[in-house]
């Protein structure tokens, strides 16, 4: 089945001047001047302190940057970024309004977007992207199934519009958080199902310190995992996890009934009841359930 879905909304900021991969790579936790035109790459941005401010992806041009992300995160990452600026010859422009932007997912999406556009698309890895007809296309891998995002108006024939309450259990079937639900100002990087957005070997940025002290231990407190949960409808957002071995075991942030999987979850689950297969307790407003700790994405 092919899916798409109006991305017009997701904030984006370009990034110029000679400085700009210097500049980015200092402040976000991904290798930003490692990339190459064509190529991308998932980040976050931290604070000293180690937290997060959002999460984002870079596309990288010959003559710029471009910043995409969660449309709530446009305005509060645009100022952590400008007030960084110091000396550095860097120029930021908010291009998110009046630009269109479709995603489009699916096992038949490469082959219905070169229809759609009259020309081929190359294979592109995890958010890399091409020119192709004029209009940037760029590999999206979010719902853990072949996706891409093209930054130009476009319709493609077939294609079932993606609402809300379908995205978001496809969504949870991926592990993807969600800024404002799964992920906010008040959690690690290292917690959040994150991994591909950090670089271990690149050099000094903004929140750095932190993360190498978690990598150095080997450990974070609590890492964001699936739960398959008994019964048959979705639990509470908050909803608290215990465990005979540990009685605050961790906490719900999202939870789906999945067409596939049935009720599931998305969870905060202390790592000394982390292994695949743990039985939890969700303690919900609607009574207690069993639930079972189960590796990101959820796998049929």
């Amino acid at each position: 089945m092919l899916l798409s879905r109006d991305l017009s909304t997701n904030g984006r900021l370009v990034v110029r001047g000679p400085d700009r991969a210097r500049f980015l790579h200092s402040m976000v936790t991904n290798d930003v001047e490692a990339l190459r035109p064509g190529a991308g790459c998932r980040a976050a941005m931290l604070s000293v302190k180690g937290r997060l401010h959002g999460e984002l992806v870079l596309y990288c041009d010959d003559e710029a940057l471009l910043l995409e992300m969660d449309p709530a995160l446009r305005a509060p990452l645009r100022d952590v970024l400008e007030k960084h600026i110091v000396m550095d010859d860097v120029e930021i422009e908010d291009t998110t309004d009046g630009t269109r932007e479709l995603a489009l997912y699916g096992d038949g999406a490469r082959e219905a977007l070169a229809a759609a556009l009259g020309a081929p698309i190359p294979e592109l890895a995890p958010y890399h992207h091409a020119l192709v007809a004029g209009v940037r296309v760029a590999a999206a891998p979010e719902l853990a199934m072949p996706g891409y995002h093209v930054f130009g108006a476009l319709e493609v024939a077939g294609a079932e519009p993606l609402d809300d309450a379908r995205f978001e259990i496809l969504r949870v079937e991926a592990g993807r958080p969600r800024w404002g639900v799964d992920v906010d100002a008040d959690r690690l990087v290292l917690e959040a199902n994150l991994d591909d957005a950090i670089s271990l070997s690149k050099g000094c940025y903004l929140g750095q310190e932190v993360v190498a002290r978690a990598t150095a231990r080997g450990h974070v407190n609590r890492r964001l995992l699936g739960l398959r949960l008994d019964g048959t409808s979705a639990v509470g957002r908050g909803a608290r996890l215990s465990a005979a071995a540990r009685e605050d075991a961790g906490l719900v942030t999202s939870s789906v009934v999945s067409p596939r999987l049935g009720p599931i979850a998305l969870a905060y689950v202390h790592r000394t009841v982390a292994e695949p297969g743990t039985e939890l307790t969700v303690h919900d407003a609607a009574g207690e359930r069993r639930g079972r700790v189960t590796p990101l994405p959820f796998s049929p």
